[in-house]
Parts: C-alpha cells; structure tokens; sequence
C-alpha cells in the first residue's frame, strides 16, 4: 500500500513537473518575441531620431553662416566707415 502511494505521488509530481517545464518554454517563448518587438521599436526610434538630428545639424550649420555672414558684413560697414572718416578729415 505505501509503495503505491508512493508512485502515485511520484507519477502525479512527474507530471506536474512536465507541466511546469511546458509552462516555462512558453513564457520564454513570449519573452523572446517581447523582446523582438522592443528591439523594432529601439530600432525605428533609431531612424526618427537620425532622421530628425540630421536636419537639426543642417539648420544649425545655416545659422552659423548666416551668424557669420552678418559679422563680416558689419566688419566691412566699418572698413568703410573708417575710409570715409579719413576721407572727410584728409580733405580739410
């Protein structure tokens, strides 16, 4: 009798134990594909944001020109003033 208590016992934790390591293999399973999905999404926001870094980098160069330009058109507004200032003391 004790014996055949005991593999009942035996047979039944076998089972569940399968049951168990089944359970496991599908939580893996949808863990791996979680995973996947994040790694799309880390993928695409990669592109979004090299696509909207690239215009940034694009538009900050132009208003470093633009930044420039003014600067050298100020430098010559006062070359120019200079040569007028001496023009007009050198005549008198």
């Amino acid at each position: 009798m004790t014996e055949t208590l005991l593999l009942v016992v035996i047979a039944l934790l076998t089972v569940n134990i399968l049951f168990v390591g089944a359970y496991i293999v599908l939580v893996l399973k949808e863990v791996r594909q979680a995973i996947g999905k994040m790694n799309q999404i880390l993928d695409s926001f990669s592109t979004i944001s090299s696509a909207i870094a690239n215009p940034v980098s694009s538009a900050s160069g132009f208003f470093s020109a633009v930044v420039e330009g003014v600067k050298a058109f100020h430098k010559i507004q006062d070359v120019v003033g200079k040569h007028k200032e001496e023009g007009i003391d050198g005549e008198e």
